[in-house]
Formats: structure tokens, C-alpha cells, sequence
């Protein structure tokens, strides 16, 4: 290792308290520092020179911490998917690498704001002609619902499904304007109000840009619940080990899906992708219902912890865990036409799946 190997900054966000919400949310903020470190791990048995950095709540405090790295060296890897104790100022960080001219995987702040505000992604997705739910947006818990219960209510500007509680799922006008009061009150933001899509749940992981590989499908199993209103992944599904919904709500892949459905269900999956402009990795996930594919959350910047849904994914491609990242990291590069020594020592896996 020297000075023409690629210098590598990992940017990972640390949390140490919310800004809004539950108490709980915050273990849904903090899983970035065990992410960093194996994501540093993968970086280094690729021969990079990776230096972590942490992001906490000053934009100040990262531009000082990136001074000492020119942007004409350092390429930059971010996994950053909060700031500040909430997960819509997470675009603040891409912001800044935009306006020191660092270069660095992921999508651009354009497309981060994008999927960040759900209701401004559905705008996206329809005028693409993309499906996805009917929906409203409530700023305040008044105003009747439109569409056909059941629907789901969501906070408008958050991901990993925080604010998403076993009563999230409603079915008549007082449990709305009772779960809307709860979004805005508790989160400070608007709540989406979206119809609840019977049928099966997918997750489609991409990586690529001009051309994308379509890592091996997930699918969510609710077979072990039996009530259809309670098909959803909750907050306790993915942050609370002892809850029911952790523990009988399991991840599928490959999921069993063949045909004319499995290709219904890429062609969305690649149209999403490129209508809200991701770049080099994400997930998009849809309930597909009567042979109709629902987009119904776009995730720009997936989890990349081991066992979550996109390395499992990608694990089931062919890839180990530093492969992964590797490519990843590559896919960027190439997107930057960022050159270096590093390119050349191996040779680049090819993708299972190009469309």
C-alpha cells in the first residue's frame, strides 16, 4: 500500500439522540457505526486505503474533518443515512460533498431529497407511469380520506420504518385522523396516508447505472401471521429481536417467483430506478397485487449491514460481503470516470443479471 493506491473516506453518521419520535427510533439511527466497521474491513482486503469518518451534528465539524483530503485524491463512500438525530436531513451531507466537489457513491442530493419525501416520489413514480398507491398527504389529522379503506399511514419523510406501529394499518375515519394525529404530533412532519395493497411483498436490490445488474428477489413471508391488516413491516419487524413480528416475519431469497410476474415485477423495479435518478445502488419494494407491480418505498441508500436485505441479496448473486462493496465502490468510480491504480489489480466481477 503507498500513495497511488485510491484513498477511500467512509462517511458514517452517529447518532446519539432523535430529534422527534419515540425514544426507540434511535436504535434504528445507530446501526451505522457496526456497518462502518465492516465496510472498512471490506475496503481494506480490497487493497484501498479507507480512513472512516464520522458524521455528527455539524456540517462544520465534517467540512474540517474532510480538509485534509483534497477532493482530487479522495473518492468518498457514504453510508450516511441521517443527520442530526432524523433521517430526512441526511441530503444535508450530500449537500456538502456536492459543494467541495468530492466525488462519492450513491445518488446525487437532487434524487436523495426525492425519495426522502414520499409523497414527492409518488408524484415522480405516476408521472412515469409507474404504480403505486393511492395516496394523501395530511398536515393536519382533519380532512376525510378519499380512497377505500384499509389504508396505511406512514410518516411522509422517514425511512426504516420508524413511526410505523401495530396501528398503523386503519380502517375506517377515527383511526386515520387518530394515527395522522399520532405522525404529526410525535414526528413533526406530514403523514402519508396510502391504501393498503393486498398480495405479495418484494424487495428488488440494483446496482449498476447505464446498465443494471438485478441482484437475486426478496421476498417478505406473512405466512406465519394471520391476520391479512397486520402484512406489514412495523417498526418491532426489523428493530425489536423479542417482538413477534421480528421473529415470524422472515425474509425469502431467491423468492419463488417465475415468468411473466418475476418480469412485471423487474421492469418496475428498473423503471423506478431510473425515474427518481438513483445511482450505483438501491432498493425499491413493491406489493404486487393482481398481476400489478405497487411501488411502495424507494430506498437510496440500503442498509449494508451483513444479513440485511441487500447483501443478502447480493450474497445470493455470488457476491461475498467485501465483493460487494467492491463493486459498489466500482460501479462509482466508473460513474465519475475516476481513474486509479486500484482498478487495475482485479479484475471486476461480472453482474448475474444486466438489463
Amino acid at each position: 500500500m503507498n500513495d497511488e493506491d485510491p484513498l477511500i473516506l467512509l462517511l458514517y453518521n452517529v447518532e446519539e439522540s432523535i430529534s422527534c419520535g419515540e425514544p426507540q427510533d434511535l436504535i434504528a439511527l445507530q446501526d451505522r457505526v457496526s456497518v462502518a466497521s465492516q465496510v472498512i474491513s471490506a475496503l481494506d482486503s480490497y487493497g484501498y486505503r479507507a480512513i472512516p469518518i464520522t458524521v455528527r451534528g455539524s456540517l462544520d465539524e465534517l467540512e474540517e474533518a474532510l480538509k485534509p483530503f483534497p477532493p482530487q485524491t479522495a473518492f468518498v463512500f457514504n453510508i450516511c443515512d441521517s443527520f442530526a438525530g432524523n433521517n430526512r436531513d441526511a441530503v444535508k451531507i450530500v449537500r456538502l460533498l456536492e459543494k467541495l466537489n468530492y466525488r462519492h457513491t450513491g445518488s446525487s442530493s437532487t434524487t436523495v431529497s426525492l425519495c426522502i419525501d414520499k409523497g414527492r416520489a409518488k408524484v415522480r413514480l405516476l408521472a412515469n407511469g409507474i404504480p403505486t398507491p393511492f395516496y394523501q398527504i395530511y398536515t393536519r389529522p382533519s380532512g376525510y380520506y378519499e380512497h377505500i379503506f384499509p389504508a396505511i399511514i406512514k410518516p411522509a419523510r422517514d425511512d426504516g420504518s420508524v413511526g410505523i406501529n401495530s396501528n398503523a394499518v386503519v380502517t375506517n375515519q377515527e383511526q386515520l385522523v387518530n394515527q395522522v394525529s399520532y405522525i404529526i404530533e410525535q414526528y413533526r412532519q406530514p403523514a402519508l396516508v396510502e391504501a393498503f395493497i393486498p398480495g405479495r411483498e418484494f424487495s428488488i436490490s440494483m446496482m449498476g447505472n447505464r446498465h443494471i445488474e438485478v441482484l437475486p428477489i426478496s421476498e417478505i413471508d406473512y405466512s406465519e401471521v394471520s391476520d391479512s391488516l397486520k402484512h406489514f413491516l412495523s417498526f418491532d419487524s426489523k428493530w425489536t429481536p423479542d417482538s413477534f413480528d421480528f421473529n415470524h416475519i422472515p425474509t425469502r431469497c431467491p423468492a419463488d417467483l417465475q415468468g411473466e410476474d418475476r418480469a412485471r415485477i423487474i421492469d418496475v423495479a428498473i423503471r423506478t430506478f431510473r425515474a427518481v435518478g438513483l445511482r450505483d445502488f438501491g432498493r425499491v419494494d413493491i406489493r404486487y397485487y393482481d398481476q400489478v407491480p405497487y411501488v411502495i418505498d424507494i430506498n437510496e441508500i440500503p442498509d449494508l449491514a451483513p444479513g440485511s436485505g441487500f447483501p443478502n441479496a447480493a450474497t445470493k448473486a455470488g457476491y461475498d460481503y467485501a465483493g460487494m462493496i467492491d463493486r459498489i465502490l466500482r460501479i462509482a468510480m466508473k460513474r465519475e470516470n475516476w481513474t486509479c491504480r486500484q482498478l487495475t489489480l482485479k479484475s471486476i466481477p461480472q453482474p448475474l443479471q444486466t438489463v
